[in-house]
């Protein structure tokens, strides 16, 4: 049986834990200066290198702020993320509603035969053609979700070249293809990120993440849409909206 080695968390991502979670248990002043990069490396034993990296990755992951010459601070108000999951509502439409500032960054874009099970959840046959975005998903620059989507290329016509350089991948597909969306079905799971999300989220690889896959429906009842979606458990806290 073949064997896998563990892969180690990096040093920066041990010590950004630690103090994330001295930061939750309020163990520094809201809005205080923390312990400079000497001090921070004397107790870490690392060196200014490392406990830089590390608080840069509390800075991207919107919990401390950086005053050049001055040090690093918590941030006055964190992200706290309320998405809401209702049948039309989009991403962009939420983060809008809680006063942020959405961004949708397209990493990549391809046309590929459908998988097995790609196909199976939008109806078509294994192989035929579709197409696979991935989306990085921000409010206020800082990283929320990261975003696999497929979609039937019959649908699309060109679809590769229009989307380029969206800023929403909803307001495209209604402003060109004049297609509305409708939620279908979700489902949820929690776990732990890749590197390789972790990475693109910013957060360490031990920060639990949500899972949730969606089928999408248009205006006709035909399947248009599958998006895999990795939210952040950090930052995001999603409910659901049932109809009344």
């Amino acid at each position: 049986m073949q064997r896998f080695a563990k892969q180690e968390v990096p040093e920066y991502q041990v010590i950004a834990d630690k103090l994330f979670a001295e930061i939750k248990a309020g163990l520094y002043s809201e809005d205080g200066r923390m312990p400079s990069e000497q001090v921070l490396g004397r107790r870490f034993r690392a060196n200014r290198y490392t406990i830089r990296q590390s608080l840069e990755l509390l800075v991207h992951t919107g919990v401390l702020r950086a005053h050049q010459g001055k040090g690093y601070f918590l941030c006055e108000k964190p992200l706290d993320i309320q998405y809401t999951i209702t049948p039309t509502m989009s991403f962009s439409d939420v983060i809008r509603r809680l006063g942020r500032r959405p961004e949708a960054k397209l990493l990549s874009r391809e046309q590929l035969g459908t998988p097995a099970d790609i196909a199976e959840a939008l109806g078509l046959a294994e192989g035929e053609p579709a197409y696979r975005l991935q989306i990085l998903r921000l409010a206020d620059d800082v990283p929320l979700s990261w975003n696999e989507t497929w979609l039937p290329s019959r649908y699309f016509p060109d679809l590769l070249e229009t989307v380029a350089n969206m800023t929403s991948l909803y307001v495209l597909l209604e402003q060109r293809y004049g297609m509305e969306l409708f939620r279908m079905q979700s489902s949820f799971r929690s776990g732990n990120p890749t590197l390789a999300e972790a990475g693109m989220l910013q957060i360490s690889p031990n920060t639990s993440i949500l899972h949730i896959e969606s089928v999408m429906r248009d205006q006709h009842g035909r399947r248009v849409e599958l998006t895999s979606a990795k939210y952040r458990g950090d930052l995001c806290k999603v409910s659901i909206q049932f109809e009344a």
